[in-house]
């Protein structure tokens, strides 16, 4: 599949790839500046639809109250955010994988999604 990777593209690539969390389309911007001073949000915001698209860059909902994005790796996650403190705690896959697949045969729908978003409230809370 090829990709047209513009400079502004190729950029927010490589801020994720040494990006240790998730980051929005804000925090992306920031970090660009000093690489593309002239880079706008907009223009942020439509590379990040065009790498969602090509499935380079998932996007998702940590109940921050803005979408996130992560760069696409070879191993599948999901996580667990706690809706008290925020923090957010990583699920394997494969703590997953049956549910995915019950639900698969089951209802004979194929799942697409590359990351899986529980929210909850986590240990420290529970005893707080």
């Amino acid at each position: 599949m090829g990709y047209r990777l513009t400079s502004a593209r190729k950029a927010i690539l490589e801020v994720l790839e040494s990006a240790d969390t998730h980051l929005t389309a804000i925090q992306i911007h920031e970090q660009l500046i000093p690489r593309l001073p002239s880079i706008n949000l907009s223009t942020v915001y439509r590379s990040m639809d065009y790498l969602v698209d090509k499935l380079l860059v998932s996007i998702s909902d940590l109940g921050l109250g803005s979408p996130v994005y992560e760069l696409v790796r070879d191993d599948i996650h999901h996580h667990l955010v706690c809706t008290n403190c925020r923090k957010t705690l990583p699920l394997e896959h494969d703590q997953v994988a049956t549910l995915f697949n019950e639900i698969e045969l089951k209802k004979k729908f194929v799942i697409t999604t590359n990351h899986l978003v529980l929210f909850g409230i986590c240990e420290d809370c529970q005893e707080a």
